[in-house]
């Protein structure tokens, strides 16, 4: 009887850890995996396919929906590139939703350039709403509860909004009527409608909003695609420092830079670097900033004089190794290969911009700036022959170190921004 007991016993508490440690299990399965397009891969639950070719009769078309055992894995034929859900299943029964990619085989010049970034935002951005003193003294607050901190106001009173003066003027021609606000929060318009009262100080109509237009820095050009001429750059999104929302964008260009110097980087202080836009020296036009980099197409072939290296073939990420790699820059004036250690890679969302963790080992970049600093990001980051993906943060405490984005990721925000433009 005691013996029974304990069996039972045994089984209460062995029964709820396997389902513990099956939905752990279950959580480390990648969310988005990356295939070649023509190719025949084995998916299985280590994301550790054999892309090159899996001689199986009973390989399954990719198709919208497809399902991946999780035991024994699936065998899928890759024919058309694009993007398909796919879900992996245990017995029959759907564990995890995923995205499958299936990615032709590209060839990109890696860049490498420090470069001028302007972004034209879409209307103005909202950085934050107050009170006003009005007329009698009285502190008031005309758009709270309406307009918040990350909108986008994109007209008034039917009247597109391109800049701050365009706003400004709107309100303080209003008189004191109601005025109607379009705003743009989390990807859909909104409506609202705001009256403006008479600032004491200045006398004239406010409704207590802080708004910011265009917005511009340095950055690194990571590819250009020979075939249509559209480029990547960054590898993360432009955000506002202050509402640390993605900034819609409405267009914007890519310049030269004129690079003075390079403040190094410390623990605990990211370097820098320094110089300024030439914006007499325009080679692309912006139309899309995602949170994995922005993306356009180059306009000014003859302003990129340094753009001479031959196209490489891009790597998806399950070809992405630790080992030795290296990254493009000219953050030292010119354009040079600098070694580096992939030491750590997340394949559990190759959406992520922090994919990898790069080490920069080569000695010259160490000495002249610590190793990764602002400005860098987007410097292609080269493996076995092949561009992976891009530089995209530094480690603060350790400059040293930093993130990476898969390549995957990168082309295919480029090809949802060619489709929308």
């Amino acid at each position: 009887m005691e013996k029974r007991h304990f069996n039972i016993k045994l089984i209460s508490y062995i029964v709820p850890v396997s389902f513990l440690l099956f939905g752990f299990y279950c959580l480390t399965l990648p969310r988005h995996i990356s295939v070649y397009e023509n190719s025949i891969a084995h998916i299985g639950t280590g994301y550790e396919q054999e892309s090159q070719a899996v001689i199986e009769n009973t390989a399954v078309p990719v198709k919208e929906n497809i399902e991946i055992d999780i035991v024994n894995g699936t065998n899928i034929s890759a024919d058309n590139a694009g993007v398909y859900n796919a879900q992996f299943t245990f017995l029959g029964i759907p564990v995890k939703q995923v995205s499958l990619n299936v990615v032709p085989r590209t060839k990109l010049i890696p860049c490498g350039n420090i470069s001028g970034v302007v972004i034209e935002t879409e209307g103005v951005l909202v950085l934050g709403t107050g009170k006003v003193t009005d007329e009698s003294g009285n502190e008031v607050s005309p758009c709270s509860g309406l307009i918040k901190s990350g909108d986008s106001v994109v007209s008034v009173n039917g009247k597109e909004v391109n800049s701050k003066e365009d706003f400004t003027k709107a309100v303080s021609e209003s008189n004191g009527q109601n005025i109607d606000i379009s705003v743009v929060r989390n990807g859909k318009r909104v409506e609202t409608t705001v009256t403006p009262v008479m600032s004491q100080s200045d006398g004239e109509y406010k409704i207590g909003c802080w708004v910011r237009d265009d917005t511009q820095g340095l950055g690194t050009l990571t590819f250009i695609n020979p075939e249509n001429n559209v480029f990547g750059a960054l590898g993360h999104g432009i955000y506002d420092v202050d509402t640390n929302t993605l900034m819609n964008t409405s267009g914007g260009v890519m310049t030269l830079s004129d690079v003075t110097g390079v403040r190094k980087g410390e623990k605990g202080v990211p370097g820098e670097i320094n110089g300024s836009l030439n914006k007499d020296k325009i080679f692309g036009s912006v139309f899309s900033n995602t949170n994995a980099g922005i993306y356009g197409v180059i306009t000014q072939k003859s302003n990129l004089p340094s753009i001479t290296d031959e196209a490489v073939e891009t790597a998806i990420s399950s070809d992405v190794h630790t080992g030795k790699a290296y990254i493009k820059s000219d953050v030292l004036g010119k354009s040079e290969l600098y070694e580096v250690e992939i030491e750590n890679i997340n394949r559990l969302d190759i959406s992520s911009d922090k994919s990898m963790t790069v080490k920069i080992t080569d000695e010259r970049l160490l000495e002249k700036t610590g190793g990764i600093v602002q400005g860098m990001s987007g410097s292609p980051i080269l493996q076995d022959g092949k561009l992976i993906g891009a530089l995209t943060h530094v480690f603060v405490n350790n400059p040293q170190k930093g993130y990476g984005i898969f390549i995957d990721n990168m082309l295919i925000k480029a090809d949802e921004a060619v489709a929308k433009n």
